[in-house]
């Protein structure tokens, strides 16, 4: 009988790991990407959070955490700090990745104003948040690592791994 409700326990567990990665493939093309390496990181992130704007300075300005990780970034508003209009500024850019730099690395956003949010934008913005909820995202940065050639991903819980030994509060 253990051996049974283990069994179920590990095609469970072995489900959901295959669901998640399903589930960001099905978001991919709306990422904003930095880096080029072999492994993958997708990572949900507001614009506003401190914490956030600390890891993509760190990927951002790290070219070894480039070429080692590709990062997909999504972006996805956390109630409290209300940046649903940078996500739209961002989105709606010339170069998505430029402007999320000069947003959450240089801080230069006092003078943005978006006038008007276009039907393609909210498509994306909503496709992120449906995935974000059925993963129950409820911190940033929130992280799903994937080394290249498991077949196991890991998650964070609030604070990038990467942030820990580099505590910038």
């Amino acid at each position: 009988m253990r051996i049974l409700i283990l069994f179920f326990f590990l095609l469970a567990t072995v489900h959901a790991l295959e669901d998640r990665q399903v589930l960001m493939d099905s978001i991919s093309e709306h990422a904003i990407r930095i880096g080029h390496g072999p492994n993958t990181t997708y990572t949900f992130i507001d614009p506003l959070c401190p914490k956030s704007q600390n890891f993509i300075k760190l990927i951002s300005t790290k070219k070894e955490l480039q070429e080692e990780t590709s990062y997909y970034i999504f972006l996805y508003e956390l109630p409290k700090f209300d940046s649903r209009e940078l996500i739209v500024y961002i989105y709606q850019s010339q170069d998505p990745r430029q402007a999320l730099e000069e947003v959450m690395v240089d801080k230069d956003y006092y003078d943005i104003e978006v006038y008007e949010t276009k039907p393609k934008t909210l498509i994306i913005m909503n496709a992120i948040s449906k995935v974000a909820k059925q993963m129950n995202v409820k911190r940033r940065p929130y992280l799903l690592l994937f080394d290249q050639g498991s077949k196991y991903c890991r998650v964070s819980e609030g604070t990038a791994p990467c942030l820990e030994e580099n505590d910038f509060d």
